[in-house]
């Protein structure tokens, strides 16, 4: 009796092997990364992925492996009503050590107007919550963060609005809100909804 041979390229099984373990929710292991802290921006659409499927479970094993120290993401809540979260931020913790910037006034929710920025091992110093104008419902969450490796960081993590003029007006309160308090290492993430360059980019809001 012959051995069953594989009728694809030991290559190719090997990548689908390979691939079925970082799939699998019980495999933990990180790929090991330089010194150094690792910031990262994230919208989960709501946890529906190109499939046009809803998967939570999906969603948080891409945090896992993006292996951020902070990292902002978008419409990680309901779109309307409490905005209710979406994630197991429990589960979260406890499998990648990131807690959520704390939020006031949303019980359901895990952030502000669907933003929510996570951190390792640090401490919040300060959080305010932002309205951002515009004709759709969109925000920007400020928190100063004391990093356990040291050193303070001012995180902005913002979703801006599809209209042009909307994204003009968004950037430039922005500006005004960083001017308007004390200087430190300010980083601003989040999806803000910018193809354009040159002239007509409210990007240029920012030099």
């Amino acid at each position: 009796m012959h051995a069953k041979k594989d009728n694809l390229p030991s290559s190719i099984l090997a990548s689908i092997r390979s691939r079925k373990k970082r799939l699998d929710p019980a495999y933990t292991e990180t790929r090991p990364r330089s010194v150094g802290t690792l910031i990262a921006s994230y919208n989960v659409h709501k946890c529906v992925g190109t499939d046009r499927r809803f998967d939570p479970e999906r969603t948080s094993r891409v945090i896992h492996e993006i292996g951020a120290d902070v990292i902002a993401l978008q419409e990680a809540d309901t779109r309307f009503g409490e905005r209710t979260g979406i994630l197991d931020l429990g589960r979260l913790e406890r499998e990648t050590g990131l807690i959520p910037v704390p939020v006031a006034g949303m019980a359901k929710a895990h952030g502000w107007h669907g933003n929510v920025v996570l951190f390792k091992k640090g401490m919040v110093h300060d959080v305010h919550q932002v309205k951002l104008p515009g004709l759709e419902p969109r925000g920007a969450l400020v928190a100063e963060i004391e990093l356990e490796q040291g050193g303070v960081l001012r995180i902005i993590a913002a979703h801006f609005g599809l209209l042009r003029h909307n994204r003009a007006q968004q950037a430039r309160m922005l500006v005004e809100l960083i001017n308007d308090r004390r200087e430190m290492p300010t980083i601003l993430l989040g999806d803000l909804n910018e193809w354009r360059l040159g002239d007509r980019s409210s990007l240029n809001t920012f030099q």
